[in-house]
């Protein structure tokens, strides 16, 4: 389980929630993500990062928003000026700060599906570097929430109706400190009905990291090693190619195996080997994985290598990625889809590792039996396709 950082600083944060929602045509803080509002899910991942002093900014429906601000003990308070943009906002919420907070976070009702994992990354890095205006980015672009220090608030307090923050805080490029993040959420806003559908989307599947953020910690974590890179993609095509002949068969029949995740299977079999170069690298990427909120893709990286779940009757993702690991030796998928060869040899080269070698094989079998009885074709037809 991810544990929340115990920062030093005294850190608040400024949600602005004031605007018409113009180009949503819906009220944005008050619609649903599951079983809370935008704006209640905004204030519980402050929350679950020890940031208690949150101020959110109303304007727009202000009577309709107050009340379920104040039922999660944030404080609201009123920009009478709402309409005339959110610099407006911003300086209305940072009055509020309490006077002995070092920062304060900038959080956009809007953009609520971040992780807290990424909020810790951002704490800590500010923990670091107090004097200094941290920013988020995935993927080389900026996003939300930025920290800002408490130093700034009074430039912020100065700025004229036709200034914006943006351009205030690129003034100041020698105080930037960027934080790269593996989060798309923070580029991700609810300004129009599928921008809304997408982030319902993400809500639901926040454990697990979608492709590009997949790509984003491929490009940290082994951005020289081409090899594996080509490897860990190998593993990943031949473990969708499974996922989906079976997936395939149940829908044609009905199938007593439970429904498999496709979007965690890729991502399991994407980052299987996202701590390669490090000793006992299972346990250390499952750590590295958990440690960013992933732990349904950490469970899968942790049993890559040696699989401690019980090989009962049905099919899982973790003994997905584990047999398309196996297939694939490097960048090739073995000869004829034959692995045993492959045991032999490791068994000739460590023979003091027999036994856990011998295991690995049979669990292999297994494993290739129940995808061929589920999908009711051969592994060789299923990856020739």
């Amino acid at each position: 389980m991810q544990q929340t950082i115990q920062h030093s600083l005294k850190i608040s944060a400024v949600i602005p929630a004031a605007g018409l929602s113009s180009r949503m045509h819906k009220y944005k803080p008050l619609l649903k993500l599951g079983n809370q509002t935008i704006v209640e899910h905004s204030i519980q991942i402050l929350k679950k990062c020890n940031i208690n002093d949150i101020i959110v900014v109303t304007g727009h429906n202000r009577k309709k928003i107050e009340p379920v601000i104040l039922k999660t003990c944030a404080k609201a308070v009123f920009n009478p000026e709402f309409k005339t943009g959110m610099l407006g906002s911003i300086k209305t919420g940072i009055k509020a700060v309490l006077p002995q907070s070092h920062g304060f976070f900038l959080l956009p009702v809007d953009i609520p599906v971040i992780r807290t994992s990424t909020i810790e990354t951002l704490i800590s890095m500010f923990n670091k570097n107090r004097e200094h205006i941290i920013i988020p980015h995935f993927n080389g672009e900026a996003g939300h929430p930025p920290v800002i220090p408490a130093w700034l608030i009074p430039q912020i307090l100065n700025l004229k109706e036709n200034s914006n923050l943006g351009s205030l805080l690129l003034s100041r490029k020698k105080d930037i400190k960027k934080q790269t993040v593996h989060d798309q959420g923070i580029l991700m806003d609810a300004d129009t009905q599928k921008a809304y559908e997408l982030l319902k989307e993400r809500h639901f599947a926040i454990d697990i990291p979608n492709k590009e953020e997949c790509q984003s910690m491929i490009h940290i974590n082994l951005k020289e090693e081409k090899s594996i890179q080509s490897h860990i993609k190998l593993v990943a095509q031949t473990a969708m190619k499974i996922v989906r002949a079976v997936q395939e068969k149940q829908t044609r029949e009905e199938n007593q195996n439970p429904t498999l995740d496709m979007n965690l299977v890729y991502a399991g079999a994407l980052l299987h080997d996202i701590r390669r170069k490090e000793a006992n690298h299972a346990a250390t990427g499952a750590r590295y994985l958990l440690s960013l909120g992933f732990p349904k893709v950490a469970n899968i990286v942790t049993q890559h290598m040696d699989l401690t779940e019980p090989l009962a009757d049905h099919l899982t993702e973790a003994q997905i990625v584990y047999f398309a690991d196996k297939l694939c030796k490097g960048d090739n998928i073995e000869s004829n889809f034959d692995y045993s060869s492959r045991f032999k040899e490791k068994i000739r080269v460590t023979p003091h590792a027999k036994t856990k070698i011998v295991k690995r094989y049979e669990h292999t079998k297994r494993i290739q039996a129940r995808i061929e009885k589920i999908s009711g074709r051969s592994v060789k037809s299923i990856l020739q396709k």
